[in-house]
């Protein structure tokens, strides 16, 4: 092979790949499993494992936060990413992927089930022309991820080559079909490979400890508090008596509304009550201990799931804001990447998708606005953009216009020198007027006043006669 490799480089042509390593068939199998039941004793499965107050919250907060994004088609252009609003895949991602599927819906929940099953999948459903026309998510336990051992074809036609990853989907009384991977939506969650690991099996021991304190405080209240006891009968008596005497003392305590009822026993009988303190048995500190272990492994933080033990009023705000960059933000850019790549194909041309998260990292008012005020004096934004951030009408051209501080300057001119100011030299002045020149200008216009109120006057005409003679 390497001979041939040599030959391939020294005759110009250009290799594709020279991958020797395989992929097994099956690639959707976990290295950690449950086997069902716990070692405290209980069942935990993804279904159940939402019945725990906790799990609920966390999967709760981080599918809905990344389900009420503004989700747009953007392009490159020489002006900045813009939104195209007339693109038929924004009415997908913006609007609804399918016509029973709100874009809010089908987020939620792909994103619950990559948190429970490690992986959220959609079946992209094209058009005549092969445009992504719809999206329909499908339950992950119906789905089966594989790796093709040799060509073939996906049961809508598409080409599946060998070694390619494809999904085999059981539709119940309709079988098992096919689809190839770039008709597959698949929003992968922590893992090692193609497919996502199941969260709820790697968490089973510490869900399964959740579980059990959880019914244990069940039962601890469903019998009305009451620590078990122990009847001691000081004269034999029979079975039958014995399952009667039971039954009696169960009908009589038992349930949180039979506490504290007075017990009558027979045949000489006494009751030892077993002392349960459950403070000392720090069920209400194991509660909460339980709610940070389980927000270690959904990855959100104890104060969104109502645990506000460490949380002040001075640090809860940079808490929120953290919770985007940590918890937040790798799953909006797991469904970003799944878009460009399947939605687009690998000639987008430009386009993208994108997920607007700027509503989540705002402050309070207050400090939204001297931020504002900052990006706006220096030449950042301009008012309509800052209207436009809070969610106002525009202005017109006037909120177009971007101001800055004149006192800016740039790097380059920083230990400059400053310039000598230039030297105005004073404009040519024309002399007063002489005491002659004046005597001259009130002389012609005493004459030419003169000659006014002669015309005007009744006998300007023999005036006149009189100047000719």
């Amino acid at each position: 092979m390497l001979e041939r490799a040599r030959n391939l480089i020294s005759s110009g042509l250009e290799i594709v790949a020279l991958r020797v390593a395989g992929e097994p068939r099956s690639v959707g199998q976990d290295r950690v499993y449950n086997f069902g039941r716990t070692r405290a004793g209980v069942v935990v499965t993804p279904d159940n494992a939402v019945t725990i107050a906790a799990f609920w919250a966390a999967v709760r907060y981080l599918s809905q936060t990344v389900a009420v994004l503004p989700w747009h088609v953007m392009a490159d252009g020489d002006g900045g990413a813009t939104i195209q609003k007339r693109h038929p895949i924004e009415y997908l991602l913006y609007k609804r992927p399918n016509p029973e599927w709100s874009s809010f819906q089908f987020r939620e929940t792909l994103t619950h089930w990559a948190l429970r099953w490690g992986n959220g999948y959609a079946e992209i459903e094209p058009d005549q022309a092969g445009r992504p026309f719809a999206l329909w998510p499908i339950h992950p336990d119906r789905v089966e991820v594989c790796r093709a051992t040799e060509p073939g074809y996906s049961t809508s036609g598409d080409a599946i080559p060998a070694g390619a990853i494809f999904y085999e989907i059981s539709n119940g009384d309709g079988g098992v079909v096919t689809i190839a991977a770039q008709r597959m939506y698949h929003v992968r969650g922590f893992g090692e490979g193609p497919v996502g690991v199941n969260v709820v099996n790697y968490a089973a021991e510490s869900l399964g400890w959740v579980k059990a304190v959880q019914l244990f405080g069940a039962a601890f209240f469903g019998n009305g508090a009451t620590p078990s006891a122990v009847i001691k009968n000081k004269r034999p008596i029979g079975k039958a008596a014995l399952r009667l005497q039971r039954a009696e003392f169960e009908k009589t305590f038992s349930g949180p509304s039979k506490a504290h009822r007075v017990a009558v026993l027979d045949a000489d009988a006494e009751v030892e009550w077993a002392t349960l303190d459950a403070e000392k048995s720090q069920l209400i500190e194991t509660h909460q201990f339980l709610v940070e272990e389980i927000c270690r492994w959904v990855g959100v933080p104890p104060h969104k799931v109502m645990h506000l033990l460490r949380a002040t009023f001075s640090n809860i705000e940079h808490q929120a804001i953290e919770v985007v960059v940590d918890s937040v933000s790798p799953w909006v850019k797991r469904f970003e990447d799944e878009a460009d790549f399947k939605l687009f194909g690998q000639n987008r041309q430009g386009l993208f998708t994108k997920m607007n998260m700027r509503a989540l990292l705002r402050g309070d008012f207050k400090s939204q606005n001297e931020g504002l005020k900052i990006a706006r004096e220096s030449g950042v934004i301009n008012g309509e953009e800052w209207r436009e951030y809070l969610d106002l009408g525009g202005i017109g051209a006037q909120g177009k216009k971007y101001v800055m501080q004149s006192q800016y300057t740039t790097l380059e001119k920083i230990g400059e020198e400053p310039a000598e100011p230039k030297r105005q030299e004073p404009a040519e002045t024309s002399s007063p007027p002489t005491p002659e020149d004046e005597l001259t200008e009130d002389g012609e216009a005493m004459e030419a006043r003169m000659r006014f109120e002669a015309l005007m006057s009744p006998n300007a005409e023999l005036l006149q006669e009189t100047a000719d003679v």
